[in-house]
């Protein structure tokens, strides 16, 4: 296949034979789920398979991150709105008993195993960059555990990667268009010039004239 571009369009790094992949409806819509980027169907875009792999990880992740906020909302009591016990949710869902105070994890709904993070300004910040979609204030105390958290960093760092190289790209093609336009022929805006002068001179003959109407129309009258 003829491919135009010979960079990968997330990290913008030259790519080698065969190591990328074109970027198809099925990529467009995980690019448009994960970083918000719609590519024109036409476009002969590709990305190395290395953003490929990160795009997965991302999507499948943001994936299980839902997954667990649509198993705990059916819990929830909308008419007294309270927040709800994780725990609770989580022995009703697997049928199973939790170790007295065990903890479970916002994000993968698991018992946690070892240290965790309270979800606070700083995690919930990261939360909401990759899924915010997120209903995080129906949980009472929500905690992450220190893999998902990992996970969310990693995540977050390759959109973030991808943002800046897109901010990039918009960014030449605004001064290449600003580049086109400062090449515009000299006789062009002249041309403009005279046709803006013509114009006004007109508009000062039609008034004159009907200025002379005016003071005719008067002399009768008299």
């Amino acid at each position: 296949m003829d491919v135009k571009e010979t960079s990968c369009r997330l990290c913008f790094k030259n790519i080698t034979d065969e190591s990328f992949e074109v970027v198809n409806n099925i990529v467009r819509n995980i690019l448009n789920v994960i970083l918000k980027l719609k590519f024109d169907n036409e476009s002969k875009e590709v990305i190395c398979n290395v953003c490929r792999r990160k795009l997965n990880a991302a999507l499948e992740f943001k994936s299980t991150c839902l997954n667990t906020d649509n198993k705990i909302i059916p819990y929830l009591d909308r008419e007294k709105m309270l927040q709800l016990d994780l725990r609770e949710v989580y022995m009703q869902e697997k049928k199973s008993d939790l170790v007295c105070s065990q903890k479970i994890c916002r994000l993968c709904m698991h018992p946690v195993e070892s240290e965790f993070r309270c979800i606070r300004e700083v995690e919930l910040e990261a939360i909401e960059k990759l899924a915010p979609e997120m209903n995080i204030n129906i949980i009472k105390d929500p905690v992450v555990c220190n893999p998902c958290f990992d996970s969310l960093c990693t995540h977050n760092s390759f959109l973030k990667d991808c943002s800046e190289v897109e901010e990039k790209i918009t960014s030449t093609d605004s001064s290449a268009i600003e580049s086109r336009i400062d090449m515009c022929p000299l006789d062009v805006l002249v041309k403009t010039e005279n046709l803006d002068k013509e114009f006004d001179i007109n508009e000062t003959e039609m008034s004159i004239k009907s200025e002379s109407i005016d003071i005719k129309s008067e002399d009768e009258e008299r």
